[in-house]
């Protein structure tokens, strides 16, 4: 990996690198610079992307193809309906036989604790087969915590390998039941949204970057021959994300746009906390610098207000859309005024 690391990383380096290598790769994934930039955007916002809409538009493919580009690593966990608790997903303890056995979530989080300089996904597929609340909540209230102090208790009794020479600990355990969440871990929910799978709760929302697919991406027809990846590190990575939030400061309280969009949700008890505040002002300005070459800000500015505010229109009565689609295309918010006018249309 360290033989392949990219010699001059950069923010639209990378966002044009990963779109180039998706469509020369052998499945030639179709993926706008726009796209790209918000997925990446989004994981410098928070720790957790939703990734939801029609199945087969790339919601999968997107990390998976991200994560080969950069040479990170990419686990795959399928979620199933029958999921109630936090065991489903990391693991069962027997008192008979004194073993642990693992899930392929804890698998993934024991190795990304071995090598924290690779970037890992851990992708939860189809996360809302089963009530997210019953199997993640533990995570959703570890990523209040600062990085650094987020561990989990995987049991109540210290685990050992057992070699020749005797019981050793294991390396990524702490006290042998305690392992961390480390900071070179995001993870990232796919969701279908149809008669067979949850509504999604404010509580989950609120705490994730969402990315909605909505069409099928345009066939890739130009292609060249499949790239090499590029390795960035997750301190690299980490360090483009710093970069940017410390070179440019957006003050989102300040902006009129903003201002006018809580005015016109008010009457539907709409608004956003300090918490969604800080990860929208990240955001804006994370995908404004993937883009040195034009101001993306007000296009940065909608597609997280569309995502994480105004989407909050689908589960309230609207008696004059038309009035609410008029003032957002005002505004200049055409996708926000197109979600609106798609709002309860069956």
């Amino acid at each position: 990996r360290k033989a392949q690391s990219e010699p001059t990383p950069s923010l639209p380096g990378l966002v044009h690198f990963v779109v180039t290598y998706a469509r020369n790769s052998r499945l030639h994934l179709s993926y706008s610079e726009e796209d790209i930039a918000c997925f990446l955007a989004g994981l410098g916002a928070c720790r957790l992307s939703i990734l939801q809409g029609l199945s087969g538009t790339g919601k999968t493919s997107l990390p998976k193809i991200f994560s080969e580009a950069i040479e990170g690593n990419c686990e795959l966990v399928e979620v199933e309906s029958s999921w109630k608790d936090k065991n489903e997903l990391l693991g069962y303890y027997n008192e008979f036989s004194e073993k642990f056995t693992p899930k392929k979530f804890t698998q993934a989080l024991y190795k990304a604790v071995l090598n924290p300089e690779i970037v890992t996904f851990i992708v939860l597929d189809e996360m809302n087969l089963s009530r997210i609340e019953y199997y993640f909540s533990d995570f959703l209230s570890l990523m209040e915590n600062e990085e650094g102090k987020r561990f989990l208790k995987l049991l109540n009794v210290p685990l050992y390998q057992e070699t020749p020479e005797g019981k050793k600990p294991y390396a990524a355990l702490e006290d042998g039941e305690t392992i961390k969440v480390p900071s070179n871990i995001y993870f990232i929910g796919t969701a279908n949204r149809d008669e067979s799978t949850f509504v999604i709760s404010d509580k989950v929302y609120d705490r994730a970057h969402t990315m909605n697919f909505m069409k099928r991406a345009p066939k890739v027809k130009d292609y060249k021959d499949p790239l090499a990846p590029r390795f960035y590190s997750y301190d690299v990575l980490a360090q483009l994300f710093a970069e940017a939030k410390k070179s440019a400061h957006f003050d989102i309280e300040s902006q009129n746009d903003v201002k006018k969009v809580e005015e016109l949700l008010a009457p539907y008890n709409i608004t956003f906390g300090n918490r969604i505040l800080n990860q929208m002002e990240d955001f804006v300005v994370l995908y404004d610098a993937c883009f040195p070459e034009r101001d993306a800000t007000k296009e940065a500015l909608e597609s997280i207000l569309l995502s994480k505010v105004v989407s909050k229109l689908e589960t309230k009565t609207i008696d004059d859309k038309d009035s609410l689609v008029e003032a957002f295309t005002q505004l200049g918010y055409l996708q926000c005024a197109d979600f609106v006018k798609k709002l309860n249309e069956d």
